[in-house]
């Protein structure tokens, strides 16, 4: 339905398509589309990315500000760098049903708001972050009751609402301003250090009544330039906060977002079996360093799967991690855990994030399990995750090939001790026992042997 009128003596400047040219199939393509974003693209807090603990769904709209405390001393006590409240802490948003426009913070919940819970929070050690969904609003809020005009509908039809919203009109200046101005005063009432920007439900209803009838065709267009304008002016007066946009996955994943957000929630899907296949498709375009990707309750909240604590981490080790469950709820053996997972994202993060991306075996192809490898820019390290997710039929040993390696430089594989050329481990291989089980996670780190 896009129709512009162009003025005499005006311009247009359409979306740009960033196309790219590979003589090494997907994988050339991939890693060549990787760069481009990595460097000519993503602006800001490029490579440290904070591990965190989101509270969805560990306590989902119930929670005051001593259950955030104790999220918090859970954080704490790992070493988890920031601790993300997610919906529920604005206006009197019990449920899903109110409140989207009111950017207060409830102080039933949070007495003293966010600057409290921040100060005790950095006593810990621990960082704060919030969830928003700025683009919309509620029928059931404040700012819906003083501007329902703010709102998205074609005049003479009901609008269609979805999860109890509407979409806010960014067309207008004065609809963006009273945004932003909502977003910057809880900004500026706390050390944030990250947002996460939620958008859950699609653009309906577009119209807008600041254009004539004749032009709304240009509503939807314009609707994404006032949202880069927002997005802009938030990044450029908050140049430390780390801004992570989220439609419930890959509705908002596209390379213009990725100027202003540097991560983006992969998917409300956060099971790991699911996500090997979400990550992997993400990955065709885009780099590692762009996928939020966090070790989510267990059974699954989504599909009821059951999967292991260890494999639930390894998944999310490639992606921008971060725990979404109640730490204290977790096994004694599973907790024990989680002090080498935060170490392997450290360690290992970088080079999945900042490196060249390999994909050696697909889940979503064979069915049985999956490898990606990430090598280090100058080559000097890499690492292999492999994860299998049903028992191999048969007893033989899988060789699995590297990748992207210097072929003539030694690389020592850390776990065996085992010496060889990058060519001996692209030709030769590891060999991935046969288990005769479901689930199993290996992690291969390959270092550079200097003379």
């Amino acid at each position: 339905s896009f129709q512009w009128r162009l003025e005499p003596g005006a311009s247009f400047q359409t979306p740009e398509a960033a196309l790219v040219w590979s003589d090494s199939g997907l994988g050339g393509m991939s890693r060549t589309y990787h760069d481009l974003f990595r460097r000519h693209l993503i602006r800001g807090q490029k490579k440290h990315r904070p591990a965190l603990l989101n509270s969805w769904e560990a306590c989902y709209f119930d929670f005051d500000h001593e259950r955030l405390l104790q999220l918090g001393r859970e954080a704490a006590r790992y070493g988890i760098e920031l601790l993300v409240v997610d919906d529920g802490w604005c206006g009197r948003r019990d449920t899903d049903t109110s409140s989207l426009g009111d950017w207060r913070v409830d102080l039933k919940k949070l007495p003293g708001g966010l600057t409290r819970l921040a100060e005790e929070l950095a006593d810990m050690g621990v960082k704060l972050g919030v969830w928003m969904e700025p683009e919309m609003i509620s029928p059931d809020s404040d700012l819906y009751r003083a501007h329902p005009d703010y709102a998205m509908a074609v005049p003479g039809r009901t609008p269609t609402q979805a999860r109890c919203q509407l979409v806010l009109d960014l067309t207008r200046k004065e609809v963006r301003d009273c945004v932003y101005d909502q977003i910057s005063a809880v900004l500026r009432s706390a050390d944030i250090r990250y947002l996460k920007w939620d958008m859950n439900r699609p653009l309906t209803d577009v119209y807008s009544p600041s254009l004539p009838p004749d032009r709304q065709g240009e509503t939807a267009h314009r609707y994404v330039l006032g949202l880069y304008e927002l997005q802009e002016r938030l990044v450029t007066d908050f140049p430390e906060l780390l801004l992570e946009n989220c439609c419930s996955g890959g509705g908002r994943f596209d390379a213009g977002m990725l100027y202003y957000s540097p991560q983006i929630w992969t998917s409300d899907n956060a099971e790991a079996v699911d996500r090997l296949v979400i990550q992997e498709g993400a990955a065709l375009l885009y780099p590692l360093s762009s996928m939020g990707a966090h070790v989510a309750a267990c059974p699954s909240h989504v599909n009821g799967r059951v999967t292991p604590f260890a494999i639930r981490g390894q998944v999310s080790l490639t992606g921008c991690f971060g725990y979404e469950l109640d730490l204290d709820k977790l096994s004694e053996e599973e907790q024990a855990l989680i002090p080498g997972q935060l170490a392997e994202y450290r360690r290992f993060g970088p080079i999945f994030r900042e490196g060249d991306c390999y994909r050696l075996a697909s889940y979503r192809e064979n069915h049985t399990y999956d490898a990606v490898m990430a090598v280090a820019k100058d080559k000097s390290a890499a690492v292999v995750s492999f994860v299998q997710v049903r028992s191999r039929a048969s007893r033989r040993s899988l060789r699995l090939r590297l990748a992207g390696l210097e072929e003539t430089a030694l690389y020592r594989r850390e776990d065996t001790g085992e010496v060889r050329s990058g060519a001996g481990w692209m030709r030769g291989g590891v060999l991935m026992e046969a288990v005769l089980s479901d689930y199993l996670g290996r992690l291969i780190y390959l270092e550079q042997v200097r003379e």
